[in-house]
């Protein structure tokens, strides 16, 4: 019974919401620099989304449907693709709790919190591990995000989660100098 109640107010909730949005301009998404940390036959790659999540995005959030944020890793070396890889950031909102649970795939983990500013913080940071023998002189990373269209029961229809980033992916190169001869 209560879950029927939530629902029926979150479906009032996202159709008032959608209505809402169409009138914003969208964010200006882009990654910070990728830095990097060598571990023996391990690389670590650590970089965060910038004003990825701001405007409209508390409302999707909250809206009670699984949002799940793309990013898809290819690492070259010289010109050969050694890696590649697309890995999520998936958030859903319970509204009876009041807290948001999020699974970030590149970790394995999943975090709860019930702070709006702690998710965003969370969602935005990308921390990526690639195992190797990096017997290379030098690897390029190329990082892009992206977001999917949902469904949104009470309109009947997808909505293009990428309105929300003025339909453009945030993309992040680095060359990343691993100082081992390749002859």
């Amino acid at each position: 019974m209560f879950q029927a109640l939530a629902d029926k107010i979150l479906t009032g909730i996202v159709s008032f919401g959608m209505m809402v949005l169409t009138t914003t301009e969208g964010n200006n998404a882009s990654f910070a620099e990728i830095t990097s940390t060598l571990y023996g036959n391990r690389i670590v790659v650590k970089t965060e989304l910038v004003d990825a999540f701001a405007n409209d995005f508390e409302e999707i959030f909250r809206c009670g449907k699984e949002i799940e944020i793309f990013f898809n890793i290819k690492i070259k070396a010289g010109n050969q693709t050694i890696h590649t890889n697309v890995f999520k950031h998936i958030v859903v909102f319970d509204p009876l709790e009041q807290n948001f649970t999020v699974n970030l795939e590149e970790k394995n983990i999943e975090i709860s919190t019930n702070s709006y500013e702690e998710l965003i913080e969370i969602i935005s940071q990308v921390e990526y591990e690639f195992a190797d023998e990096l017997n290379y002189e030098q690897l390029d990373v190329t990082l892009v995000s992206y977001l999917e269209e949902i469904y949104l029961d009470t309109l009947g229809k997808d909505y293009d989660m990428m309105m929300l980033w003025k339909f453009k992916k945030p993309k992040v190169n680095k060359r990343i100098d691993l100082g081992f001869d390749e002859s």
